[in-house]
């Protein structure tokens, strides 16, 4: 299997032994469409923890897993990252992993010049913004919108933009 972090659980909630996640997802309703998760046991294993009701609560998702009945049993979970088996996550057209975007070549569509690659993805309200370092560790923030964005080749490893003057000047 290949799997993917989307989550870290942070707390634990009520007395019945659900815990408390952080999303790491666009949406918190995004976990509620599945009910096997993973944990990592060590480097090289995954335990399959399956959930007997997800519900978010605020912008938290609210896990409750079998055999976790108790605040002690949960309370040894907080910390550990949950993890999604990827084959079973079906992206909506032109949506991506952070972790196939980053490391990226971003390239100038109009000149084929490469201007450095994903080093960074982050949601600030209005939409995705991409951090992008060049060959001289120079940080760029790039907007991640369909005004800028020509295309995206997660198999090629790059993504096309369009470039308006000052956007990667250092200025």
């Amino acid at each position: 299997m290949n799997y993917i972090q989307t989550g870290e659980i942070v707390a634990v909630h009520g007395i019945r032994g659900e815990v408390k996640v952080y999303p790491w997802a666009d949406y918190p309703e995004f976990l509620e469409e599945f009910d096997t998760f993973f944990i990592q046991a060590n480097k090289m294993h995954y335990k399959a923890m399956y959930a007997e009701e997800v519900r978010c609560h605020k912008n938290m998702v609210l896990i409750k897993f079998e055999g976790i009945d108790t605040v002690e049993q949960a309370r040894e979970f907080i910390g550990k990252v949950i993890y999604l088996d990827r084959d079973e996550i079906e992206l909506e057209e032109g949506t991506y992993f952070i972790e196939d975007l980053i490391g990226c070549a971003v390239i100038n569509d109009e000149t084929d010049a490469v201007l450095g690659t994903v080093k960074d993805v982050n949601n600030f309200g209005a939409s995705d913004v991409y951090t992008i370092v060049d060959a001289n560790e120079k940080e760029f923030m790039f907007p991640a919108v369909d005004e800028f964005l020509v295309s995206t080749d997660i198999d090629k490893k790059e993504i096309r933009i369009k470039v308006i003057e000052g956007m990667f000047s250092e200025d």
